[in-house]
């Protein structure tokens, strides 16, 4: 369910303003930078599209989005001329952008079912307090290759400028209602689903 009520700043990045002005910017500035109607970008940010018209609203008003309207629809669009936006930009890379990233990662690759971002960078972007995350834990649930899943981790690392652990668990024990120590403690925690397209007849 698309939560329509404003959460807290987020602990992850705790300088926005909301958790889902966060995910809006989030996606305006890591994703494709495409103009974007209201609509889509609350599809794709996981807001409610009202409270994503009201953030857009306030992100306009303060300069850091441009919007246009035609007909019945609202274009939104990063404001790349900010001299300051590409600082904004690896910030958001750094944190809510690794979603985006790993899926695209990840979804190239074979034998990929699902995958979750787990530890200290799921606990910050579920809201819990602490330090800020030196390294991002994921694991991957699938018949992937290790060294595959690792590579295209290592491939990210450099423009993420952050650290990724990965590992691979296989469905079977993924699923398991007995399962080892190391998946137990793993799907005990905090979970961030990555978004992975999935190829029919793969």
């Amino acid at each position: 369910m698309i939560e329509s009520v404003s959460r807290s700043a987020p602990a992850l990045v705790p300088l926005f303003r909301s958790d889902q002005q966060l995910r809006l910017l989030g996606v305006l500035f890591t994703d494709t930078g495409d103009e974007l109607t209201i609509g889509e970008l609350a599809e794709r940010s996981n807001v409610a599209q009202p409270t994503a018209s009201r953030e857009v609203a306030r992100l306009t008003e303060h300069g850091l989005t441009i919007t246009r309207t035609i007909g019945r629809n609202k274009f939104v669009r990063p404001n790349w001329s900010l001299p300051w936006a590409p600082e904004l930009r690896s910030i958001l890379m750094q944190t809510v952008g690794v979603l985006g990233r790993l899926g695209e990662a990840l979804s190239s690759m074979k034998g990929v079912d699902s995958a979750f971002v787990f530890g200290s960078w799921a606990a910050r972007y579920g809201g819990e307090p602490g330090p800020c995350p030196s390294d991002v834990d994921v694991v991957v649930v699938g018949e992937a290759a290790l060294r595959s899943v690792r590579k295209a981790c290592r491939d990210l690392e450099q423009d993420l400028r952050v650290e990724i652990n990965p590992i691979v668990i296989d469905r079977a024990s993924w699923d398991s209602n007995a399962p080892e120590p190391l998946i137990a403690q793993i799907r005990e925690q905090p979970l961030v689903p990555i978004s992975i397209e999935v190829e029919s007849g793969t």
